[in-house]
């Protein structure tokens, strides 16, 4: 993990700057509120993807976010990480253990989010580090993230990051 950092502002717009100082680090109850913003704005930044309807309402964390944020964080099994420009938190990374039938553990991420104005800055680089360092340290032996399918952004940034698609999930609306 990268550096420490200082009390934190609230979430915010990054804005452009010389040398900005990255930080991800591992957060605490202290950042409940912070935690909970930030995926309020990842829920809003994928509500308008194709999958998204179904996605927010299978797989997304449900209301009310301080209490599911709250468990998260005192759980040993799941790792909440906080990427920082300039203590400024800007990305938010969730990660949880799950124990498979064969013995084997694997990781996965729940979340992986930067806000736009952070992004092309290493933020989410630094938070998939530190979570893939997490998980193989923990045991796992391999690790999952989800991508809708029209986060082409998302879905390179992966795949440039070794991940490679191991489960397509067909969807028909039935109404």
């Amino acid at each position: 993990m990268q550096g420490v950092t200082e009390p934190r502002p609230e979430p915010g717009v990054v804005t452009a700057a010389a040398k900005l100082h990255l930080t991800t680090r591992v957060a605490s109850e202290d950042d409940l509120q912070t935690c909970v913003e930030l995926y309020r704005r990842f829920r809003e930044d994928v509500a308008g993807e194709r999958g998204a309807v179904v996605h927010l309402s299978r797989e997304a964390f449900s209301e009310p976010l301080e209490a599911r944020f709250t468990t998260i964080l005192r759980d040993d099994r799941q790792n909440v990480l906080l990427g920082t420009l300039d203590a400024v938190p800007v990305g938010l990374a969730v990660g949880r253990l799950e124990d498979l039938a064969d013995s084997s553990r694997l990781a996965v991420i729940d979340v992986l989010y930067v806000e736009p104005g952070a992004r092309e800055v290493s933020v989410g680089e630094s938070l998939l580090a530190v979570l893939v360092d997490w998980a193989r340290t923990r045991g796992a032996t391999a690790l999952d993230a989800s991508v809708l399918p029209g986060m082409r952004q998302a879905k390179s940034f992966l795949e440039g990051s070794g991940f490679a698609a191991r489960l397509l999930v067909m969807h028909q609306r039935l109404d």
